[in-house]
């Protein structure tokens, strides 16, 4: 009777670890609470450590933080089949390439619930932008800045040294073509004859977008420095669209580079703005990350 007295009783006892370390409410943002089964589906055994707990933990809850922004400011929302379409592309991404999911997104045992999630946040992002590239704030800033909303088509000769940019307006002066030079020496073989296209001038580093702002369309420019070397470079169009040409099509204004800077700059005002709760063993929520406790405590076994 007592062997079967003490079974039961470590029998309850295990019950009632597992009921401790269980799922449980661990933050909340507004009337959304996330449960650390929501974190642990991100992962396909194992959360690797306290540290990545807490970065998907601060991911689950910038979701929710900027989800719940953007209904409240613009009566909109992520779309849902956008995301398994970004979802789906992801996974035949992967099965093309050969890559896991953990070595596409650095972390140790993502699982499709991670790929969910990130696939979540660029259908967020798609969402985001399209009220943001049209909101009167966003676009007075875009237009009280020449330099973010001036198209221009460039040629540019890329070489390593100012000594070598002279050579190529030397060269140009004399009559070369400047395809056929660009070719020969150019540094940049990303383009063909050194034709970069039409683009926004506040895509390029400041040295080559002061550059192509000022320069007299036609006539050959250099040697202009930058962190990649040194170009010399010929302007053939500047345009500005009107306000009203840019609500037509603002995404075909803006850069992939501007699109960027517009998405972080709302997430960390958002972020920055937000006030989420997190349960004192996991950490303190910051805008850029969830701190980890005074006295680290082992959060990753729920038993």
């Amino acid at each position: 009777m007592n062997s079967l007295r003490k079974l039961a009783v470590v029998l309850v006892v295990a019950v009632l670890l597992a009921g401790c370390g269980g799922d449980r409410d661990i933050a909340g943002v507004g009337d959304a609470v996330i449960r650390l089964s929501d974190v642990e589906a991100l992962f396909d055994g194992d959360i690797p450590s306290d540290d990545v707990l807490r970065d998907m933990l601060f991911s689950k809850i910038a979701i929710e933080v900027m989800t719940q922004a953007l209904a409240t400011q613009y009566g909109a929302a992520p779309d849902a089949a956008q995301a398994e379409v970004y979802a789906g592309q992801l996974e035949q991404y992967l099965a093309e390439s050969g890559y896991t999911l953990a070595d596409y997104l650095g972390v140790e045992n993502a699982s499709a619930e991670m790929l969910r999630m990130h696939s979540t946040v660029l259908a967020l992002q798609q969402a985001a932008l399209d009220e943001l590239m049209v909101d009167d704030e966003v676009v007075d800033e875009l237009f009280a800045d020449p330099g973010t909303m001036t198209n221009v088509c460039v040629k540019h000769v890329l070489v390593g040294t100012a000594e070598e940019a002279e050579a190529v307006m030397a060269r140009l002066a004399a009559g070369e073509d400047f395809a056929a030079v660009a070719d020969e020496v150019s540094l940049d073989t990303n383009t063909e004859g050194g034709d970069l296209g039409c683009a926004s001038a506040g895509s390029y580093v400041d040295e080559f977008a002061e550059a192509v702002l000022t320069a007299t369309l036609g006539e050959v420019v250099g040697p202009v420095e930058s962190e990649f070397g040194f170009h010399v470079l010929v302007v053939s169009e500047r345009t500005i669209p009107t306000r009203e040409e840019y609500l037509a099509d603002p995404r075909a204004a803006l850069s992939d580079t501007q699109l960027s800077q517009i998405w972080a700059g709302w997430m960390g005002e958002v972020l920055e703005a937000a006030d989420p709760w997190v349960a004192a063993e996991y950490g303190t929520w910051t805008p850029t990350g969830i701190d980890a406790p005074a006295t680290e405590t082992t959060t990753t076994t729920t038993g």
